[in-house]
């Protein structure tokens, strides 16, 4: 069969995988669009919304290889399925909650799932389909998370004030199980891949090819957040430095646009990886992003030009997202699962890093170096890439 015919056939496949990472995207970031209807139904402050997206990113990272390394030789559509009926039950119990510490737990439960669904569908759209599609079988999947960010965040957010948190919340766990029968139903069975242990997870990390690779997406990542995660006070200083107030509208517009942003890079990650190959793609991108963030370092404070940032850093950053998987699926050959599960728990774990960082940089140097630091960041990712080039000790 050519590869192109069994690249569409696979389409409905790959589409459900997609379903699967769009349910992990929501479930994690739809608390920020329904925050203030949720802290003001529970009586809690606006900071318990951080812990909740911090209880979500630490066990996700954690949980991500320990699944792998539990369930690694199972039925991989099966994998898929235990994991969205996770999310699906942390779901549920957050819709109960009646105290913080319940939803805590609804979102530990969702976390745990989506540990197993990320990386599992990743694996598995990966060996859907023939060599020279696999990039673009990556990006296919991982748009569903761009999907998320574009439009199910804004979705959770609008329908919050209609419905309420909860409802939202419902509507979530009923996403999960809608995604799960379409996994049934498009997904091959039989597709396993290998268990490891912790032997194997650790000589992964400590492998310098590999374990330098997974640091790339950590501080990618962390680079990314630094900003991202005080976009709001940054765009302010921005536009106080030059003399202007920014529209409330502003930081919502520049959400969006980040996320159409998005939507394209996903997509032009896999066109430039034909082209340039895995590595040669993560090198213009690495470049492009941190060229973005000394822009930003003079950038006036006029909207147009922090819109244009703003869709330089999400077209750079989501370029990133295919070729890093396929080059870890590359290297690890038949321990990708593991591998694409420790490259989910370094972006989780980079969302984190980069937001604590950029909270201590706003207190302690001002908002307006921000991307000094994102900058920063950014050099290391493409450090820790060249050394992860170099030929292995014999």
């Amino acid at each position: 069969m050519p590869p192109h015919t069994r690249a569409t056939r696979r389409l409905p496949a790959l589409l459900a995988l997609a379903g699967g990472y769009f349910t992990v995207g929501v479930a994690s970031m739809s608390v920020i669009g329904f925050a203030q209807p949720l802290t003001a139904d529970l009586s809690l402050p606006p900071s318990a919304v951080g812990g909740l997206v911090t209880a979500f990113a630490i066990t996700y990272a954690l949980a991500a290889p320990a699944m792998q390394i539990l369930f690694g030789d199972r039925d991989r559509r099966r994998m898929v399925m235990m994991g969205l009926a996770g999310v699906c039950l942390g779901a549920v119990l957050c819709a109960l909650a009646q105290s913080y510490g319940m939803l805590v737990a609804g979102r530990t439960v969702m976390a745990l799932g989506a540990g197993l669904v990320g990386p599992t569908v990743s694996a598995t759209g990966a060996i859907l389909v023939d060599e020279d599609r696999r990039a673009s079988a990556l990006a296919t999947v991982f748009g569903g998370m761009t999907a998320a960010v574009v439009i199910g965040v804004p979705i959770c957010s609008m329908a919050g004030i209609a419905i309420g948190w909860r409802g939202v919340t419902w509507g979530i766990a009923a996403i999960a199980v809608l995604v799960a029968l379409a996994v049934r139903a498009t997904v091959p069975g039989g597709l396993r891949g290998s268990r490891s242990g912790a032997r194997v997870l650790l000589r992964m990390m400590v492998d310098r090819r590999i374990g330098m690779a997974l640091v790339v997406p950590l501080m990618q990542m962390s680079g990314i957040f630094v900003t991202y995660a005080l976009l709001a006070p940054w765009m302010t200083a921005v536009a106080e430095a030059g003399g202007r107030v920014l529209p409330e509208t502003a930081v919502p517009t520049a959400m969006f646009i980040y996320g159409a942003g998005g939507l394209i890079g996903n997509a032009l990650g896999a066109v430039l990886e034909r082209r340039f190959g895995a590595v040669g793609t993560l090198r213009i991108t690495l470049t492009a992003l941190g060229l973005g963030f000394a822009a930003a370092l003079v950038v006036p404070g006029g909207l147009v030009p922090l819109y244009l940032l703003m869709s330089v850093w999400a077209i750079t950053a989501m370029s990133f997202m295919a070729p890093q998987q396929k080059r870890l699926v590359d290297l690890a050959g038949d321990r990708a699962g593991l591998a694409l599960a420790l490259n989910a728990s370094a972006l989780y774990a980079g969302m984190s890093l980069g937001s604590g960082v950029g909270v201590a940089v706003h207190g302690g140097a001002g908002p307006l170096l921000l991307p000094a630091a994102s900058l920063a960041f950014v050099v290391v990712a493409m450090l820790a890439l060249e050394i992860s080039q170099r030929p292995a000790r014999a």
